[in-house]
């Protein structure tokens, strides 16, 4: 359903009911959805933009914690990642 904008919208229950049932949504269309990972995940990008900034902010992270990307669930995100991986509620 397009928003006031003219763009295309789906909403969180939307996308959750075809995620549970095993479909799939576009990388386009789940960049359009309001997502914690763009908020709580930290730094969001590929494995070598978040692993450069991993390297810059050690020194504030954990000292357990050997590489900074995590893998991002709830969807196929074509490659990104983030700093901080989430348990639960990707969409919000």
């Amino acid at each position: 359903m397009p928003k006031a904008g003219g763009q295309p919208h789906l909403d969180r229950t939307k996308v959750k009911q075809i995620l549970d049932s095993g479909g799939k949504v576009s990388l386009a269309e789940l960049l359009r959805c309001r997502v914690r990972y763009f908020s709580d995940g930290a730094i969001l990008g590929s494995d070598d933009f978040v692993q450069g900034h991993f390297e810059r902010l050690r020194h504030r992270l954990g000292p357990k914690r050997k590489s900074g990307p995590r893998r991002m669930h709830g969807a196929d995100w074509g490659g990104l990642t983030v700093l901080r991986s989430l348990q639960k509620d990707v969409f919000s």
